[in-house]
């Protein structure tokens, strides 16, 4: 996002990489529609795309993609008490939850499988992924510079120049606690602890929800100016504070939006931090040991 007269813009670079697989525990990430794909296999259904996510608890995948790659049989009725699922546009009805295994290259998930109408991409929560060749190789590796994700050991990273996120809770979503610090571009400016979704679903590097009390606090008491977001085609998609700095533990970005407003509501949860928080650095995703280490 930038600011254009009295509002912000936000600006979507959709850069297309080639979909290489590097390995079935390695491989090439393409940045689109705001966040990460990998193409793999899914219970050895060959060149499937699937959206690198942490925001939701289970995989999502559409009615017409279960029935493509998954055997039904195989997998357990699940009750649920989730009816239906938000995109940023609407939110889709769950036809059904089903439980179980599944194959993703040499990953594998054991969990809920949410099915549901009209999706438009298959959501894999990567921090729940293990790795069937190398139990030992758990890490999950996000390079965000060289576009790559792999699971690798404790000794294949060096973390002499890392910061670390504590995770207070990494199942079943990776919270993450932390202070934040803002200064906007208006001269106000303030700090505040807390807890965030560490969320690669997110297309903001940071994102307020004003339906927790501590957040909407923090954003009245310290006079951050909230202004309307849109799109490069001019459709309002959202508000936003435009940050000088935005920086999260030891993490600090200049000159960048900051999303506000009421789409995720997790109980003691301030928001959500996303991938291009890290842009053009590496995060290691430590499930085993509740531990985020970032650059």
């Amino acid at each position: 996002m930038k600011l254009v007269g009295n509002h912000l813009i936000l600006i979507l670079f959709f850069v297309i990489h080639p979909l290489v697989s590097l390995g079935q525990t390695s491989f090439q990430m393409t940045y689109k529609e705001g966040g990460y794909f990998i193409t793999t296999s899914i219970n050895n259904h060959d060149n499937t795309e699937i959206f690198v996510a942490s925001g939701f608890h289970g995989i999502i995948v559409s009615e017409d993609d279960y029935g493509r790659l998954f055997v039904d049989s195989l997998y357990q009725t699940v009750d649920s008490d989730i009816a239906g699922i938000k995109d940023f546009y609407r939110k889709h009805p769950v036809s059904k939850v089903k439980y179980g295994k599944v194959s993703i290259g040499d990953l594998s998930y054991q969990g809920n499988i949410y099915v549901v109408d009209k999706w438009s991409k298959i959501n894999v929560p990567v921090y729940l992924l293990k790795n069937e060749k190398d139990s030992t190789a758990y890490l999950a590796r996000l390079d965000f510079d060289q576009e790559t994700l792999d699971f690798v050991r404790q000794e294949a990273i060096s973390k002499t120049n890392m910061h670390q996120y504590k995770m207070v809770e990494s199942s079943p979503l990776p919270i993450i606690e932390a202070t934040l610090f803002i200064s906007d571009t208006y001269g106000h400016l303030g700090s505040i602890e807390g807890r965030f979704l560490f969320n690669l679903n997110s297309g903001s590097p940071l994102y307020l929800c004003v339906r927790n009390p501590s957040a909407l606090n923090f954003i009245r008491k310290n006079k951050f100016r909230i202004l309307p977001a849109q799109d490069k085609a001019g459709n309002e998609v959202g508000k936003g504070i435009l940050a000088a700095v935005c920086q999260v533990g030891e993490r600090k970005r200049r000159k960048v939006a900051i999303g506000v407003g009421g789409r995720m509501n997790l109980p003691n949860v301030l928001g959500c931090i996303g991938p291009s928080m890290f842009r053009k650095s590496c995060v290691i995703i430590d499930s085993k040991n509740h531990i985020i280490y970032y650059e």
